[in-house]
């Protein structure tokens, strides 16, 4: 943040953002989901009124040219390719007040992958005491979505719609050969039950493809950042977890449903040496990690 004692600017020299998302001021009533915050507010230091002037500059870089976005700077502008926009806007502020400048983006609902706006914004007094000038842009990259869904389908739910999301990229491609498939990555973590999820430049897209699918449930409110779910990306050791003397269940195989105790541990073959907890005769019995449920942890 960029602090003087007649501005604040929080803008960054990149903001990134999804398809159809507002970068504005957050208020408390705004959809959160929508919002990607940015804040410019400008105070006049002094005890007498004075204007203040703004200078807005953009351009953009697009694949599909015809796409367009939104710019609210007192008025609404459209964005596009094929045409730079300058905007300018003057205003006074009473002594020792203050007001946010106002500025709002909207991305498009139909961008691609790295299209970007270019903005140059200068902001200055009229009586040449105070100016700021800032360059930014604002590039769209995927969200990442977290998917309800029937508990213990979510596997095969999860390939379903990459498989209809694929069939309806060929489909596209007939008339737009820029048509990309709408589900980037889908990740279902063997941990998580009822949620996968999804990678998508079009939420929006996805929600339609997905209406066919039977156990597909919807989308929980908001986006998600890579950093909650770093955690599932590498897969833990299948012996994670496990001690020697630990309480297991064998779930595959023909002991399954035997409850037993642990032994040995071979963390390189991933295989644990159990002891059946019910059998007459105290003998080891040697399973991969995968065929057993550790129920200390339960």
């Amino acid at each position: 943040m960029m602090e003087y004692d007649w501005l604040t600017s929080d803008i960054p020299d990149t903001v990134n953002a999804g398809c159809d998302k507002r970068i504005k001021k957050l208020e408390e009533k705004d959809d959160r989901e929508k919002i990607v915050p940015m804040n410019i507010s400008i105070k006049n230091i002094q005890g007498s009124k004075r204007k203040f002037n703004v200078n807005i500059s953009t351009s953009l870089r697009l694949k599909d040219p015809s796409i367009e976005w939104k710019l609210k700077l007192k008025d609404n502008y459209t964005l596009s390719s094929n045409k730079n926009v300058e905007i300018e806007y003057e205003f006074e502020l009473d002594g020792n007040k203050k007001r946010d400048l106002g500025l709002e983006i909207d991305t498009p609902i139909g961008g691609y992958e790295g299209d970007e706006l270019a903005v140059e914004l200068s902001i200055k007094s009229e009586d040449g005491i105070n100016s700021y000038n800032k360059d930014f842009k604002v590039v769209l990259v995927p969200v990442i979505k977290i998917a309800k869904c029937t508990i213990g389908k979510e596997l095969d739910i999860a390939i379903d719609l990459s498989n209809h999301a694929e069939r309806d990229k060929e489909e596209r491609r007939e008339g737009n050969q820029n048509a990309e498939n709408e589900v980037m990555a889908v990740m279902s973590p063997y941990e998580i039950k009822g949620y996968f999820f999804i990678e998508t430049m079009h939420a929006d897209r996805v929600e339609v493809l997905s209406k066919s699918i039977r156990g597909f449930k919807g989308f929980v409110t908001g986006d998600i950042d890579i950093s909650e779910i770093e955690k599932y990306l590498t897969p833990k050791p299948a012996v994670s977890g496990l001690e020697m003397g630990s309480l297991v269940e064998i779930v595959e195989g023909p002991f399954k449903g035997e409850r037993a105790k642990v032994t040995a541990i071979d963390a390189a073959k991933e295989e644990v040496t159990v002891q059946l907890i019910e059998s007459m005769v105290p003998i080891p019995v040697t399973v991969k990690a995968e065929a057993i449920r550790n129920m200390d942890k339960t």
